[in-house]
Order: C-alpha cells, then structure tokens, then sequence
C-alpha cells in the first residue's frame, strides 16, 4: 500500500508537469492544502455514512471545527445526516 506522502507527491509531479511553466503557478501552497483538506474530509464523511461525530473523532478535531471546515470548503452534506 502507497504512502498518502507518496499519493501526494504523484499528483504534484503530475500536476507540475501538466503547467511546463513554473511562472504560470501561484498560491501551490494554500491551494494542495486546501484541495487536500477538502477531499480528506469529504473521504472520511461519506466513508462515515456522513455521522459527523464519527467523522471528527477520525479526523481529530471537534465537531465544531469539522462544520466550520465543511461551511468554509463548500462540502455538500445531505440533510438526513446529523
């Protein structure tokens, strides 16, 4: 089984390939932390059947910062979850 360090870098590798050009990228950091974070937590949310309390307990954090998280990253929740 592939490291996520691993799955990372694969994607960065391929990602910078697809732009030739370092000078067309900026803001790589706030963007692969984002586009990380939202795709960790959506993963583990519908893995979860979408239990949020679950899904914080996982992740580490409260349920709290899990919304906050969900609000901010524009995650689509359905409404029958908790």
């Amino acid at each position: 089984m592939a490291s996520i360090s691993s799955a990372i870098n694969c994607a960065l590798h391929d990602y910078l390939i697809l732009q030739k050009d370092l000078s067309n990228v900026s803001g790589l950091y706030d963007i692969v932390i984002s586009e990380v974070e939202k795709t960790l937590i959506t993963k583990i949310l519908k893995t979860a059947r979408y239990n949020k309390n679950k899904t914080s307990k996982v992740l580490g954090i409260s349920r709290n910062t899990l919304n906050a998280k969900i609000d901010a990253l524009g995650i689509s929740v359905p409404k029958i979850a908790n």
